[in-house]
């Protein structure tokens, strides 16, 4: 089973979403899905990643955040992952 892992970019922070719920639209982008913030808060997601197998869990660096591909097997989980891309 894919672990397919939700963020959002809450001022300059990524959280991770739990709960997260599709909003019903026939796209699977991140932004059709919103979930849980740790303090209970439903917001819209604004990065999903897949995370792989067996990760090699190596150190983030520019490629990390830089990336936008949705494949993640990186040490911070995906919560790096395509980071730069969403601040630029």
């Amino acid at each position: 089973m894919a672990d397919i892992r939700y963020f959002a970019d809450i001022n300059g922070q990524a959280v991770r979403l739990a709960n997260v719920q599709h909003d019903g639209h026939v796209s699977t982008k991140a932004v059709h899905f919103s979930g849980l913030t740790p303090d209970g808060v439903r917001v819209q997601a604004t990065r999903m990643i897949q995370r792989t197998n067996n990760p090699s869990l190596h150190e983030c660096g520019p490629k990390c955040l830089g990336a936008k591909g949705f494949l993640c097997e990186c040490s911070c989980g995906g919560k790096n992952h395509g980071r730069g891309a969403v601040a630029a």
